[in-house]
């Protein structure tokens, strides 16, 4: 018997199988004792042939349901049949036989909800449910007003056991697929904790190996910093000696290497600039209320006399009381970047330069006439190691201002058309108290 209890659970119950289906089987043996139990009871206590009929009618149905769902897998389909046939056709025939509201019947009609609500999703449960409420309710109603439609218990004690074994029956079968319900629930829960464990592990894992990437990124920068302002003096100074000696001495060729030499100097060590503000953006920098009208009113007075160099005039146009959440170092070479880059293109026009603010946005945007970036260069300005100069760039200027600008959590785009200039602009939120920023 024991081997065979075993074989019914690895069958019907196995922990591999779907909690729905589980439950279902459940309650499929559930309803099949059930049945079995009223039938036995019709029988003992002379309810009459056709109570008996449909009593072994439905033990055959729950019993023929529970072995086609297990060799076909076609659960919802046995799911529906059950709470068709049985629930709402047998159920209220079974009522009005078998005492009525004054049986154990309403204690299947908590059963039958229960087991669409668990079987059952979405709407559809819903829908039935509903209907089987409504039902039941009706019949009650109908019992009520015409009793004469009842067959009633003739003695007080079948009513009581009518009444407590349906209590017993229906306990028994939703106590177990409650405790099923609970042990798998636990179990998931339990799985669930070990996999966030797991993961917040990885986490500080990966945090402390980005901290590492960060820290040798910044060390590695400061420390190539000093070489490249070395070299970068020294070559000057060569330029220097070789402008006071006799051009008979030079080398035709000299001038031109070396400052070839010093231009890609140069470009090296604003690449060094450019990584040391990646990892500026990269590490928690604190962040608090920030003055952007002060911020971009600076850099135009910073950079006028130098955009003069190429015969340049910057026209900047901003409006007052801007305030962003964010680092103002950061977001101060947001704009000194746009601005250079605009000088380097344009020679002999206007860079413009406009802020303003649009609801909860402030926008800003740099404008010139110059060059503009080709068609094909354009969609990808953005990305790491890409320069709207092509190959005379360092491929970061963008790059960083778009960085800034998203961990800002503001939006950037481009702007260009060769030979017509080009337009950059960006958006921040305007500064509203965000994470209890710091005003100071």
């Amino acid at each position: 018997m024991k081997t065979g209890l075993s074989r019914i659970y690895s069958t019907f119950l196995s922990p591999a199988l779907d909690l729905r289906v589980r439950l279902f089987n459940v309650l499929a043996f559930g309803g099949t004792v059930i049945s079995i139990i009223v039938t036995v009871l019709g029988v003992l206590n002379n309810s009459g042939i056709a109570n008996v009929m449909i009593g072994l009618f439905s033990t055959i149905l729950s019993f023929t349901l529970l072995t086609v769902s297990y060799k076909t897998g076609r659960y919802q389909l046995c799911y529906i049949i059950t709470i068709v046939v049985i629930f709402i056709c047998f159920f209220p025939l079974f009522f009005f036989s078998a005492g009525g509201y004054h049986s154990g019947m309403p204690v299947f009609f908590v059963f039958a909800v229960v087991f669409t609500m668990f079987m059952l999703e979405g709407k559809r449960a819903v829908v039935l449910s509903v209907v089987e409420t409504l039902l039941y309710i009706a019949i009650c109603v109908v019992a009520y007003m015409r009793p004469e439609t009842v067959n009633f218990f003739e003695t007080e004690q079948e009513m009581l056991i009518d009444v407590i074994v349906a209590v017993l029956s229906v306990n028994m079968v939703l106590g177990v697929c409650m405790f099923m319900y609970f042990k798998i629930y636990n179990e998931q829960q339990r799985r669930l904790d070990e996999q966030n464990a797991e993961l917040d592990k990885q986490n500080a894992l990966l945090a402390q190996s980005n901290r590492t990437k960060q820290q040798f990124l910044a060390n590695t920068s400061h420390e190539m910093r000093t070489p490249l302002t070395i070299i970068s003096g020294n070559v000057q100074m060569v330029l220097r000696l070789l402008k006071d000696m006799d051009d008979t001495v030079k080398n035709a060729d000299t001038d031109k290497l070396l400052k070839n030499a010093q231009s890609e100097i140069m470009r090296l060590s604003r690449m060094v600039g450019g990584m040391l503000t990646l990892a500026s953006i990269s590490e928690d920098a604190e962040r608090k209320k920030a003055d952007l009208t002060a911020l971009l009113r600076s850099a135009v007075e910073m950079l006028w006399i130098v955009v003069q160099k190429r015969g340049n005039s910057l026209r900047a146009e901003i409006n007052d009381d801007m305030t962003v959440f964010g680092d103002a170092d950061l977001l101060s070479q947001v704009i000194m970047n746009l601005i250079q880059n605009a000088h380097a293109h344009t020679e002999n026009d206007v860079i413009s330069l406009v802020a303003v603010r649009d609801g909860r946005n402030i926008i800003v945007t740099v404008g010139d006439n110059g060059a503009g970036i080709s068609p094909e260069l354009l969609p990808n300005v953005f990305e790491r190691g890409v320069s709207g100069k092509g190959e005379g760039g360092t491929g970061y200027g963008l790059f960083l201002c778009k960085t800034v600008v998203e961990s800002h959590g503001g939006e950037i785009d481009i702007e260009s058309e060769p030979g017509k200039g080009t337009t950059v602009r960006f958006t921040l939120p305007v500064y509203e108290g965000q994470f209890g920023g710091n005003e100071e």
